[in-house]
């Protein structure tokens, strides 16, 4: 794996001061690797909360490399859900990003990215 990619949840939580979360970014930036997030994730956090919570999503996002929706990361997203018709766009293109880069995707979602998949951390839930 070349690193951690970081779902919308996770993010979410960091902002909101749980610090499993904010442990669990620290621990992506131990192991001297970046730390990710998919576009969608990036749009997701930015399109919520008040302008001052904006600014603090702005500054601990600066601190992730962005996954761009390319076509290799668009079409592993299509056939992701074409195999589970119910997994959201939004969740196929995280997914895929994380697939396709070769990263560990960190969430808490375990119903459309269940524990036992390769390649998905549920370092919690809540």
């Amino acid at each position: 794996m070349s690193g951690f990619a970081f779902d919308v949840n996770i993010v979410i939580d960091a902002l909101a001061g749980h610090e499993q979360a904010r442990n669990e970014i620290r621990r992506a930036f131990a192991f001297g690797t970046r730390a990710w997030v998919s576009r969608i994730v990036w749009i997701e956090v930015l399109s919520k909360g008040a302008p001052d919570e904006l600014r603090g999503a702005e500054r601990l996002l600066s601190g992730f490399a962005i996954d761009e929706v390319d076509a290799e990361i668009a079409e592993r997203a299509a056939s992701l859900r074409r195999d589970r018709p119910r997994l959201r766009l939004p969740n196929s293109v995280i997914l895929a990003s994380a697939l396709v880069r070769g990263r560990v995707l960190v969430t808490r979602n375990t119903k459309d990215f269940p524990a036992e998949m390769p390649g998905v951390r549920i370092p919690y839930t809540l």
